[in-house]
């Protein structure tokens, strides 16, 4: 459930990078929380290019541009961060990531947790 508090780290930060050219998907990434939880801290620190984000309960999950096809992902721009509501992620019940970015090196960190 979202909370009305500043943001309060439930598990550990992933790094979700991509190693090559622009417009290439990364691999999957797994998240894992300490207790549940629903909300996710994403922070783009490139200055340039927006990361395009995709987080799902199956590993199976594709990150595609928004403009080339339609398909949830989550925008991040350049040098920014948001938090934002997804599924829940416990001890017991990991959650996937894989991102697309306009620019090379794409990359992204994600932190579970709670509040805004």
């Amino acid at each position: 459930m979202a909370n009305n508090i500043p943001f309060q780290a439930m598990g550990k930060t992933v790094s979700v990078n991509v190693t090559g050219a622009a417009n290439t998907q990364s691999n999957v990434f797994t998240i894992t929380a300490d207790s549940p939880c629903q909300q996710y801290y994403i922070a783009n620190g490139d200055t340039n290019f927006a990361v395009y984000v995709a987080i799902s309960t199956s590993n199976t999950l594709t990150a595609q541009l928004p403009e080339t096809a339609a398909n949830y992902v989550i925008t991040i721009p350049p040098y920014a961060y948001k938090v934002f509501t997804g599924p829940q992620v416990s001890p017991t019940s990991n959650v996937y990531a894989r991102i697309i970015g306009d620019g090379a090196n794409a990359g992204v960190y994600i932190t579970p947790g709670e509040g805004f």
